[in-house]
């Protein structure tokens, strides 16, 4: 009886991980040059967000197959934007040059048969009619997409290197045994992080609320890597949040004895009409 458990387990492990899609590339400036720092982040049925490492390589592992919008920002730099359809079992592969338009990108379109899926539900009428009036500036997206294999992904040391991150900070929560003896902290507090909240006034006037709850994985300096959002809500609340988080909040470590490491801290940011 253990065995057939167990198989069953297993058997539905293996389902939901071919039902998961992997997105990499790298961030670039208008000159061609890696952008360190830049948050890159997907919105769709699920929300995530990385952070380029030093060579401007972004990993986002684990991600639900799906529709999925696309962003890359850095403070000073034009706002990169595209779209991308992820499907189970397929590493996707989307390089983002800030400043240049996302139109610009279409040719760098892979023919390879990427199955199509359904489209998310739409969402309530009012929030249909805020995101008309919010994305009424936007330029249209396209989707860049290619096919990464192993043997792409192998001639880049630094990439490799970075989907290795990227896994050890997905065994984070999981290593029970190397907690640390001091969690990570926000300086200030969470009221340091609503300070820095800013409502959408499309999202006021049509009165809508939420709670976002997000898990943003820190460095041994304090520094963000990763951001999941455990419970996203309304996706511009959820843009709000992600920009605060990456931008403007300041995070301590966690401790082990006298040294800093890696760890994880949940963050619930509420938005309320007063």
């Amino acid at each position: 009886m253990k065995k057939i458990i167990l198989a069953v387990l297993c058997c539905l492990v293996a389902s939901s991980t071919w039902a998961q899609g992997r997105l990499i590339g790298r961030v670039l400036d208008e000159n061609g040059q890696p952008v360190a720092g830049a948050t890159v982040s997907i919105s769709g049925q699920t929300a995530m967000v990385a952070i380029s490492n030093a060579q401007g390589y972004y990993v986002l592992l684990d991600v639900p197959q799906g529709s999925y919008e696309i962003k890359a920002t850095k403070r000073g730099k034009p706002v990169w934007r595209g779209s991308v359809m992820i499907a189970g079992g397929i590493t996707q592969r989307i390089d983002m040059k800030l400043g240049d338009k996302a139109e610009s990108l279409a040719a760098a379109k892979s023919t390879a048969d990427v199955k199509k899926l359904k489209e998310p539900k739409k969402e309530a009428k009012k929030e249909e009619k805020v995101e008309q009036e919010e994305e009424e500036e936007k330029p249209p997206t396209v989707e860049p997409t290619t096919v990464a294999s192993v043997q792409d992904i192998a001639k880049e040391k630094e990439l490799q290197k970075a989907i290795q991150e990227s896994e050890s900070l997905s065994q984070l929560d999981a290593a029970q045994a190397d907690l640390p003896e001091t969690d990570v902290e926000i300086v200030g507090g969470i009221e340091a992080i609503q300070a820095k909240i800013e409502y959408p006034m499309a999202l006021k006037r049509a009165k809508i609320e939420g709670t976002v709850v997000a898990r943003v994985f820190v460095d041994e300096q304090g520094n963000p890597l990763r951001i999941s959002l455990i419970q996203p809500a309304n996706k511009f609340l959820n843009e709000e949040v992600i920009r605060v988080l990456t931008e403007e909040a300041k995070f301590k470590p966690a401790m082990v004895g006298n040294s800093p490491v890696r760890g994880a801290i949940t963050i619930p940011v509420k938005f309320k009409i007063q």
